[in-house]
């Protein structure tokens, strides 16, 4: 999407455009990576990390160990492996909406909006229906991006998908102050 000509600049982010890795040794792989999901069930998020970048080791094809990692970075704050981790898990299923989801809120948290916005629109050319990437796509657009009127069109598709959404308060109320 193209941007007003006194839009705010904005950091881009460096993709890293990963190619697709060689097999490994799987069944390894998804016992690191079942070691990884007791542990952050367990709330042990630094050791699940451990544990699924073990398992990335392993077997670099396997998508779960590599969405998980994102996960797991993502919650211990470290954005450039959560970043590099689910572009390797979308070059493994690009057509995931939850690694793609998931990319677009860490590249919100590492301060990328503008690439964040095109995850979340290439994601809902995939899954229109996606009422969670329509709303936090309306929300980068109204603080982050200042374009009020794309905001507008993805709240209101937040509320035709979601009635009862969380934040539908206070959305109906800014629609009815910004026609």
């Amino acid at each position: 999407p193209s941007l007003p000509a006194a839009a705010l600049v904005v950091a881009r982010y460096s993709y890293l455009s990963p190619g697709r890795p060689a097999a490994g040794d799987r069944a390894q792989a998804l016992r690191l990576l079942a070691e990884g999901v007791a542990a952050q069930k367990a709330g042990r998020v630094a050791q699940a990390l451990t544990h699924y970048q073990a398992a990335v080791r392993a077997d670099p094809t396997c998508f779960e160990a590599r969405f998980n990692e994102g996960l797991a970075a993502y919650e211990t704050g470290s954005l450039r492996a959560s970043l590099a981790a689910y572009e390797h898990a979308l070059a493994l299923e690009p057509e995931s909406a939850e690694a793609r989801y998931h990319f677009a809120l860490a590249l919100k948290r590492a301060n990328h909006p503008l690439d964040a916005a095109e995850q979340l629109e290439r994601l809902l050319q995939g899954h229109p229906n996606d009422a969670r990437a329509h709303y936090s796509l309306a929300t980068l657009y109204l603080h982050q991006l200042h374009l009020p009127s794309r905001a507008r069109q993805h709240f209101q598709k937040t509320l035709e998908l979601n009635p009862r959404h969380p934040e539908a308060d206070r959305i109906r109320f800014w629609l009815a102050q910004n026609p």
